[in-house]
């Protein structure tokens, strides 16, 4: 018989998960359907691009999150515990009389409010959690969508920077959270802790004080009733402590379903607004709806190019940025730290006069054979001898596959493929310094001011008289109309700079302002496609 109801009782709780798993996945799918759905009707898609932070991880991770907490962790208590409440509520009722109830129930009501303001905490710090861990993931992923034109750039050490800063802005917000949720635990734990003692406490008093057993006060029928009764109170008093115990899931729950909400408010939205501008769907397609982003939101960055400062305090803060505080451990503890400094400082250009080289060759090819780095048996190139000259323009033509992008991606030291000749560079290959190589594919990071975009692959830095001169180049581009639309140099700017401007637009500032910056070599692969011809 024992045997038959261990296993009853394991098949029960088998159930349970298995219906609790079974009832995330049917929630999932639907609300996974749901969003789908408004996503991709009416161009919702395109419009959600700068009106809201990571809709991808809203309707993958937030959403499976969302529904696992609710089906798994949170349904089944909930619903469970209003009959068992009641059950022993009865069963306290009658051995204690009001005294049991009413103290347990104002001991539950107590915790409750203590954890209701610890809560409130929680929610929005779990919702801020979920963004910045999407800021993130979105930062990496930009960086492998762009992996050639950052190569080209040399700015490897900058993109450092503005992912270390992603991951410094994360770790700050888990490290608020961790805080909040050690004081919610801390109630919680208080609350199961002292729920044991409330039991014998309403023994005590029911016996001693209000001699509810006078007539039973032999020792053996005193054992009994206080076996029985601390059941009743304990069971009472955990059933009540459990749903204290899910205070941290329901804060994660919370944070989490903030976000879902925010999703399905901004597509409702963006389809009642469609729906006022669109013709019937029979004669012409869906309008697109250009949505502005929140202005209110912006804030002040350090920008600019070059400042002088000390040596030694300018590597300290850059290295600092570069690795955080444990750059003084010997792993870290690099020559090349001095050299990113340096660089992301702009001051080895300032350093050095490459008007002093100007007659010798930036880059040599002696005899050079190119083979695919991944096949080399296929030649691209044969025996290829070329010098790169200042003051000499060359010109490089041919049919697409022909190979003039992998001598490019040679001559940046991005491909080490030959496998006869030598190639000899007498320019570094870091910016600031007289050999800049353009990138077929422009690249604006996402997310920073118009100042770091001018100045990229350098970091800004705030330098006031860098405004004049930066404010000029665009006088001279005419494009000085983006000072207005970014607000300012040192505005944060929310949108995608290669979806937001015209390709002509990206290639103006592409190409001029880095010919005002570069003024020996750069090399490019052009790909002209509309570029205002200026004196």
């Amino acid at each position: 018989m024992s045997f038959v109801l261990v296993f009853l009782k394991a098949a029960t709780f088998a159930l349970i998960k298995l219906l609790s798993s079974l009832l995330y996945l049917r929630c999932r799918r639907l609300l996974g359907f749901v969003m789908h759905r408004l996503y991709f009707k009416r161009h919702a898609f395109y419009l959600l691009t700068n009106s809201l932070d990571n809709p991808d991880q809203r309707m993958t991770q937030d959403i499976e999150k969302c529904t696992r907490l609710l089906a798994c962790e949170l349904l089944g208590p909930l619903l469970l515990t209003p009959f068992i409440v009641i059950y022993y509520t009865y069963l306290t009722y009658n051995s204690s009389g009001y005294l049991g109830p009413l103290t347990i129930y104002l001991f539950f009501t107590s915790a409750t409010i203590i954890n209701r303001i610890l809560i409130t905490k929680t929610i929005p710090l779990v919702a801020e959690q979920e963004k910045r861990e999407g800021d993130l993931r979105a930062r990496h992923l930009e960086v492998r969508a762009n992996v050639e034109s950052i190569a080209f750039y040399q700015a490897g050490f900058t993109e450092n920077v503005f992912t270390n800063q992603k991951l410094k802005h994360l770790l700050k917000t888990q490290k608020l959270l961790i805080i909040w949720q050690f004081w919610l635990n801390l109630a919680t734990n208080c609350f199961d802790f002292f729920g044991g003692i409330l039991s014998y406490i309403i023994i005590a008093i029911a016996i001693f004080v209000q001699n509810k057993y006078d007539d039973k006060i032999g020792p053996p029928e005193l054992n009994g009733i206080v076996s029985e009764n601390a059941f009743y109170y304990l069971y009472l008093i955990r059933s009540f402590t459990g749903l204290i115990s899910l205070s941290q899931n329901v804060g994660d729950f919370g944070g989490v379903t903030h976000r879902v909400v925010e999703l399905y408010e901004e597509l409702t939205r963006v389809h009642s607004d469609q729906l006022e501008t669109e013709r019937p769907p029979s004669t012409v397609p869906s309008s697109v709806v250009v949505i502005a982003s929140d202005e209110g939101k912006s804030s002040k960055i350090g920008c600019g190019c070059v400042k002088k400062t000390p040596k030694d305090d300018s590597n300290g803060r850059i290295q600092k940025e570069l690795h955080g505080r444990q750059t003084q451990h010997a792993i870290l503890a690099s020559d090349s730290d001095d050299d990113e400094a340096e660089y992301l400082l702009g001051e080895n250009g300032s350093q050095r006069n490459w008007l002093d080289l100007a007659a010798e060759p930036a880059i040599v090819f002696d005899s050079v054979t190119i083979v695919l780095p991944d096949d080399p048996t296929r030649v691209l190139i044969l025996n290829l001898s070329l010098q790169v000259m200042q003051n000499r323009n060359l010109l490089i033509s041919g049919e697409s596959g022909t190979g003039k992008t992998s001598l490019l991606r040679v001559m940046a030291g991005l491909w080490n493929c030959c496998c006869t000749g030598n190639v000899e560079r007498n320019r570094p290959l870091r910016p600031p310094s007289s050999l800049f190589f353009v990138p077929q594919r422009a690249y604006f990071p996402l997310g920073h001011s118009l100042r770091q975009q001018l100045v990229y692959p350098l970091k800004a830095l705030p330098v006031e008289r860098d405004l004049d001169r930066l404010a000029k180049i665009l006088d001279w581009i005419k494009m000085d109309y983006l000072l207005v639309r970014c607000g300012g140099f040192d505005s944060t700017v929310t949108w995608d700079w290669n979806d937001s401007l015209s390709q002509g637009e990206l290639q103006a500032i592409f190409f001029l302002i880095y010919f005002k910056k570069f003024q020996f070599f750069s090399a490019y692969q052009l790909d002209v496609f509309s570029i205002t011809v200026h004196e």
